[in-house]
């Protein structure tokens, strides 16, 4: 690093605050040279310009660089894993079917993407394997699960059938008795308890 100092026709007076400036520069220049890189997570996926929890979204997050993405995924009537926040439809899609009484089909004629913009219409509720198929190399997915312990074993299941790395996986919940069951059924698999 070359830090140049140059003493103005404001003679020493504005010397010595050209050094003060200049000095707090060369710290910060220093520190961030050894600082740990920043970790980007795209919440939802790129959840401020495209529908969350969507493929656009995670597309998009990729797009823009994110190291990783997190999505919040439930469990159907079916047993199936698909990727949306909250308990029911509505929000999302103006139509409202709770997700834990709706079959994978039922969930996937439902239009969520049309509530962000036009051009996301016909956007569909992703399931856990389509987004782990849209997680590049050396990449992570950041997995929210927002039922209990249920949800593990089809959860273990799809990432089971992928070619995903599980060094790539995190699992995390604010449901501790799912944690518990994800340590105890995916050891290779991190997972972590949130809390307030």
């Amino acid at each position: 690093m070359v830090l140049i100092f140059h003493m103005d026709a404001r003679g020493r007076d504005g010397y010595a605050e050209s050094m003060k400036t200049s000095s707090l520069v060369a710290i910060l220049l220093l520190f961030c040279a050894t600082a740990s890189a920043q970790f980007i997570t795209a919440h939802r996926g790129a959840s401020h310009d495209a529908p969350e929890n969507t493929l656009a979204a995670f597309r998009l997050a990729w797009e823009k660089g994110a190291d990783a993405i997190e999505g919040d995924f439930r469990l159907t009537k079916d047993g199936r894993v698909v990727c949306v926040h909250d308990a029911d439809t509505e929000r999302v899609a103006g139509k409202k079917l709770v997700v834990a009484q709706s079959t994978l089909a039922q969930l996937k004629v439902l239009d969520v993407g049309s509530w962000k913009s036009r051009k996301y219409r016909d956007e569909r509720i992703p399931t856990l394997a389509e987004v782990l198929a849209v997680v590049p190399e050396g990449k992570r997915i950041f997995i929210e699960l927002k039922n209990g312990a249920e949800i593990v074993a089809p959860i273990k299941r799809v990432i089971d059938q992928t070619k995903i790395d599980l060094n790539q996986v995190v699992i995390i919940s604010f449901n501790k008795a799912a944690i518990v069951e994800a340590k105890k059924s995916m050891p290779g698999v991190k997972a972590h308890w949130l809390s307030d």
